[in-house]
């Protein structure tokens, strides 16, 4: 419920800035790297927090601040104070506390779920946010015709948020204790989560995987809606039904990562599913005119179907290999070396495009991806059916 009012912001946000206060380019622009920034700046220092403290606890505190955050921009709105410099503010409150809930999440679950449970658990959240990024701007869109008032579409935000830290206070599962040194620095044990994914060959080769599979996808995504607008040809509507095959493909894929698990084996799984499914984005730079659309759709099916259920299992082989006690670190260590990769991957998309031209850039990013996983075919864990509760030397 929480990742539908999520979904709703990511909309709300530019929209309030722009309805309401009459903002900029440049100004929604700005709200934008504000709202991104913390992944950069906080994920180091936010896994070393979620290994400070407990997780459920720390969970609440954030859809409680969330939940105040938001609703003072509706609030503010409605006294006639709200300025632009208050949505910067909101942007990076909420981009902080999403970074914080989503390291604390992923390093949570394993205390909740093991084996196939935690693969499914992974699956269902993964499954979840690909619902809601469908669902989300849509959703928004009716609110805001509905009610008129973009300020108002964030009410939605402070209710599910809300509503997702009320849902964990019946949880009584018993997590592990925290191991606090008072006498260790913040860098030390920032330095521990570093370490602990450079000494681990697999871990090592998953990183370099998903970082080169992100770019690759990130550059698809920038370009693709220009693509099929400038040089096939389709309206908007068409353009809409191609990008919801993508979204469709994401649900799919979260919901068919266990599935797969079950029936070839965890590590087989996480390769052969970005191999095998990824293969078909290849596609995508073939689309023409017409009826060849349909390859830029199935390509898009293929990209977010392979790259979600693949990383319901990378996450859970990262869950399966890790100290309960360096969860937080080593998750947020892998999220900004991964995620690092996307914002200097949607400047090359723009470069690239012009330089190449939107059909051979197209093809450099989908091969690019797709080639990724050869960091992981060619590593210890292909010898393996599932994941080993140790990372393979």
């Amino acid at each position: 419920m929480s990742d539908l009012g999520a979904s709703i912001m990511v909309f709300a946000l530019p929209l309030v800035a722009v309805t309401t206060l009459g903002a900029s380019t440049l100004e929604v622009g700005a709200l934008t790297a504000a709202g991104t920034a913390a992944w950069l700046v906080m994920t180091l220092p936010a896994g070393t927090l979620v290994d400070r403290v407990a997780k459920r606890r720390l969970l609440i505190c954030c859809g409680l601040t969330r939940s105040a955050a938001v609703i003072s921009v509706p609030l503010a709105a409605t006294l006639g104070h709200l300025t632009i410099a208050h949505l910067y503010v909101i942007a990076l409150v909420v981009g902080t506390i999403t970074v914080v809930f989503e390291v604390a999440c992923q390093s949570y679950l394993p205390a909740l779920l093991t084996g196939d449970r935690l693969t499914g658990g992974n699956g269902g959240i993964a499954a979840s946010n690909a619902v809601a990024a469908v669902l989300g701007p849509s959703a928004g869109g009716g609110l805001m015709a509905l009610f008129r008032n973009a300020p108002a579409l964030l009410v939605v935000d402070c209710v599910t948020s809300l509503a997702g830290a009320l849902s964990l206070l019946p949880i009584r599962t018993p997590e592990p204790r925290p191991a606090r040194d008072p006498a260790r620095s913040l860098r030390a044990e920032t330095a521990e989560g570093i370490t602990f994914v450079l000494r681990q060959p697999v871990l090592r080769r998953i990183v370099a995987c998903s970082a080169v599979s992100n770019a690759g996808d990130t550059v698809v995504i920038t370009l693709v809606v220009v693509f099929l607008l400038q040089e096939l040809g389709a309206g908007p509507p068409t353009v809409g039904l191609v990008m919801g095959a993508s979204s469709v493909g994401g649900v799919i894929g979260g919901l068919l990562a266990t599935p797969l698990a079950r029936r070839l084996g965890s590590a087989r799984a996480l390769w052969s599913v970005k191999l095998c499914a990824g293969a078909f984005t290849l596609l995508i730079p073939f689309g023409r005119p017409g009826w060849g659309i349909a390859a830029v759709a199935t390509g898009l099916f293929a990209l977010r179907l392979s790259t979600v259920a693949y990383n319901v299992l990378q996450v859970t082989y990262r869950q399966s290999i890790c100290p309960a006690e360096l969860l937080g670190r080593m998750n947020a260590t892998v999220r900004w070396m991964i995620r690092g990769a996307i914002p200097v991957s949607g400047l090359l998309a723009g470069v690239l495009g012009t330089w190449l031209g939107l059909r051979a850039t197209l093809a450099v990013a989908v091969v690019g991806s797709w080639l990724s996983v050869s960091w992981i075919v060619f590593s210890p864990l292909r010898g393996h059916r599932d994941f080993p509760r140790d990372s393979p030397a």
